[in-house]
């Protein structure tokens, strides 16, 4: 208020939430997410030297209220939302995207340059062919779980076992399943997949790739490295697609790689247990998207103090752990915030608090008839 030179009472409060208002903080987030790759502080292990960045992609769904129903409409609700998060582990890469709730996984996504030496992390919702291949088209690549009863074609076994080990080579994947034995899975398998006539691509001849007429898919055959790690509980394969070779990432590097997608689930928790992201008491679309965008600059803020915290400390910079620091910086924000606005020269002082409390709790409406009215008058005040 300070600053513009305007007075803003509760009731108008709402009504502030604009367009206008969605874009900035649009804008703001882009800003923040800019700000938060510049300073990373983690870097990639030995492990992935020659790697850009770890990339992580996933989702969640957040119930709206029904009147949104048209706006958003929901795949287990009448209305929903569905967040999309893009998260880089060291930093270098962030975006969040927001989309109808029946909106499926796999449209969510959009691959190009980006991905480029950056290893992508995908859940059963973005499992499709076509995508893998593209994103290794980019230069990029990618480790994603495999669903249940997709049949490859065994090429070749990568990890050789001594004794009666069955012959894979040139057998269905399903055929071969139930009967083994061993601790992991490691093979080329050849997939088949239908790519759309806009996207299917050959070559010109000359180095270059060029976009098939339209007028029907295309059937493309690709090599992809399948992966399967046993799970000695439930006897059971937990099967891992992937295009990168075993002299980067064994069989057990790629399942435990694969574990650090958990990391945006401590994100989708912080949002929605701390920042309230699953709590949005709207029934109007820019208050809704306008909210996010804070829940997101909320989170954005968070983690950048993180980041200076794990460059203050950097021998303990694996110990500040997500959920532990979502929960102190939740307690402690109103502390910053007020360092924050000592360092504009704004005091917190009592008469300010009192200020405050008379601008905001004192409901504007003079003439509203109130519940106690006809029963009740101020006290006086004795000393």
């Amino acid at each position: 208020m300070e600053r513009s030179s305007e007075k803003i009472v509760a009731s108008a409060f709402y009504d502030r939430f604009t367009e206008g208002l969605y874009n900035f903080l649009k804008e703001c987030l882009t800003h923040g997410i800019a700000d938060l790759a510049r300073g990373a502080s983690l870097a990639l292990s030995e492990k992935l030297q020659g790697f850009k960045d770890l990339v992580v992609y996933d989702g969640t769904i957040i119930k709206l209220h029904d009147m949104l129903a048209e706006k958003f409409p929901g795949s287990r609700h009448k209305a929903e939302l569905k967040i999309r998060l893009t998260i880089g582990l060291t930093g270098n890469t962030k975006s969040v995207g927001i989309f109808s709730g029946n909106t499926p996984e796999l449209k969510t996504i959009r691959i190009g340059s980006w991905v480029e030496n950056n290893i992508l992390l995908f859940d059963l919702g973005f499992f499709k062919y076509e995508m893998f291949s593209r994103i290794r088209k980019w230069g990029g690549h990618f480790v994603s779980r495999v669903k249940t009863g997709v049949n490859p074609t065994i090429v070749s076994v990568l990890k050789t076992y001594k004794g009666n080990a069955i012959d894979l080579a040139g057998k269905k994947l399903q055929d071969v399943l139930p009967r083994l034995k061993r601790e992991v899975i490691d093979c080329l398998v050849e997939v088949e997949f239908k790519a759309s006539a806009s996207r299917a691509k050959k070559s010109d001849g000359n180095g270059f790739e060029v976009y098939r007429p339209k007028g029907g898919a295309s059937k493309i055959k690709e090599t992809f490295r399948l992966v399967g790690a046993l799970n000695e509980e439930t006897g059971e394969y937990h099967l891992y697609i992937t295009d990168i070779m075993p002299e980067q990432l064994s069989p057990e590097d790629v399942a435990l790689l694969y574990r650090a997608r958990w990391s945006v689930e401590m994100v989708f928790k912080e949002l929605k247990r701390l920042y309230k992201l699953d709590e949005i008491p709207s029934d109007k679309p820019v208050v809704i998207k306008s909210l996010v965008m804070v829940s997101m600059l909320t989170l954005v803020v968070s983690h950048r103090v993180l980041n200076m915290m794990r460059q203050m400390f950097p021998e303990k910079s694996e110990r500040f752990t997500p959920l532990r620091w979502a929960e102190l910086f939740y307690t402690s924000a109103p502390d910053l915030l007020k360092l924050v606005l000592a360092f504009e020269g704004i005091e917190l002082d009592a008469l300010t608090m009192m200020m405050f409390y008379a601008g905001e709790g004192i409901d504007p409406n003079v003439n509203r008839e109130r519940l106690l009215s006809p029963w009740v008058k101020a006290a006086t005040i004795t000393s």
